[in-house]
């Protein structure tokens, strides 16, 4: 194994034995292509999620945060292209209907799968050909199916974002994989997101949900595209442990490897996550520092990150110090502008409650980076947080702007 006790494999939800993925299409993309994506565990898994934190929850939110209530799971389905969010009555029946047609064809028993949905808000799935789908991508089911699949949840996304790793633990070599998608409409809590994670380690679902909930708040909650919270994000995790059929008691030092190696995963897809922002040009990372503690660390960067003046700046080239120490000042934490200090890149722009000296030539080749990093410190104390970002383009609003779904006749059944 490589010097941080993991290494990155190829395989997706599919690296971690006993899992097998397929992605096809239904019919619910007007443009066509892959629209349903299954997760199948052989073996009893254990389970758990994180979601929204948004009231107006879609159906497959509601239904499968009553269903990890149990702890466990055999199966995720995932559609792409339609929401099925404020459908009311029909969008319940919709949800719990995609479930059961998943458990009805893996035969296994009820309450066994998770639901979600993704795209459009408004709109009434085309249960049918879900139906049909949900039938077709079981018998498609195989161990080479993770990449199909994560291209079926993808929305507005250029490319499908997958990882694996394995590691070493109790003498054997455990797996975890995972698949995400997303691109606009991402902000905390969560991102206007959709993440699978699988393991074949044998996790307890107290331990995997504290894991899971700590990797999720320091990677999917601290990324944002455009400050809008979706209806339907979710993160599933589920555990199998199929490498040690007879369980497996991990020692501290194992233990803290897994999480460290599930940290890393969730942390690099957020970050593609943000770097394929709709119209996304630069990828903005926020570090702040002398906060009075953590939690104002994180109030502070998230108001600089959502800040679509900042944005809007640095897709622009410009070095916005007034803007981001605006944003420092919207975020309801108390700072003093004389113990304020900002640094784009290398370069510190301002200190004291003044602008600093500095070398345009040398700023404005750093602005225009793909990658930009800006450094605040309130001088209150040592809290500290991050927050990762992307410019505003004109593409952004062009995309958005041009959604026209509203307008269209609703699906028939």
């Amino acid at each position: 194994m490589q010097a941080m006790g993991f290494e990155r494999i190829l395989g997706g939800v599919c690296a971690p034995e006993g899992f097998l993925a397929s992605g096809v299409s239904c019919g619910i993309k007007e443009e066509g292509g892959l629209d349903l994506a299954l997760v199948y565990s052989e073996k009893p898994a254990a389970a758990t999620g994180v979601f929204t934190t948004n009231s107006m929850k879609s159906p497959a939110v509601v239904l499968s945060r009553e269903r990890l209530l149990g702890g466990a799971a055999r199966a995720v389905v995932v559609n792409s292209g339609n929401a099925n969010s404020m459908t009311g009555a029909r969008g319940v029946d919709d949800a719990a209907a995609m479930a059961a047609a998943v458990e009805d064809a893996l035969e296994i028993p009820a309450g066994q799968a998770l639901v979600a949905s993704t795209g459009r808000i408004g709109e009434y799935l085309p249960i049918k050909r879900v139906v049909s789908g949900i039938r077709a991508a079981v018998e498609d089911l195989n161990p080479g199916g993770n990449t199909d699949a994560t291209k079926a949840i993808m929305t507005t996304d250029t490319y499908p974002k997958e990882l694996a790793a394995k590691m070493e633990i109790g003498g054997k070599v455990v797996r975890v994989g995972a698949m995400a998608k997303g691109s606009g409409m991402i902000h905390p809590n969560l991102a206007t997101m959709i993440s699978v994670i699988t393991t074949d380690l044998d996790i307890g679902v107290d331990t995997m949900r504290d894991w899971l909930g700590k990797a999720v708040e320091w990677s999917f909650n601290r990324i944002s595209v455009d400050g809008d919270m979706s209806t339907c994000d979710t993160v599933f995790m589920m555990a199998n442990g199929a490498v040690f059929p007879g369980g497996y008691k991990m020692t501290e030092e194992e233990a803290g490897l897994f999480f460290k190696t599930l940290c890393w995963l969730t942390g690099n897809l957020a970050v593609a996550l943000v770097k394929d922002g709709e119209g996304a040009t630069k990828l903005l990372r926020v570090v702040v520092n002398g906060a009075g503690d953590d939690t104002e660390a994180v109030l502070v960067a998230r108001a600089i990150g959502n800040s679509s003046l900042v944005k809007c700046a640095f897709h622009g080239g410009l070095p916005a110090w007034g803007r981001i120490a605006a944003a420092v000042g919207s975020a309801g934490v108390p700072v003093s502008a004389e113990k304020l200090s900002v640094a784009i890149g290398e370069s510190e722009v301002f200190s004291g409650g003044e602008m600093v000296e500095f070398d345009p030539g040398e700023l404005g080749l750093v602005v225009n980076r793909d990658e930009v990093e800006i450094t605040v410190d309130l001088g209150q104390g040592s809290g500290s947080a991050y927050f990762m970002t992307c410019d505003l383009s004109p593409e952004y609003v062009e995309f958005n702007a041009g959604d026209k779904s509203l307008w269209r006749d609703p699906v028939e059944r």
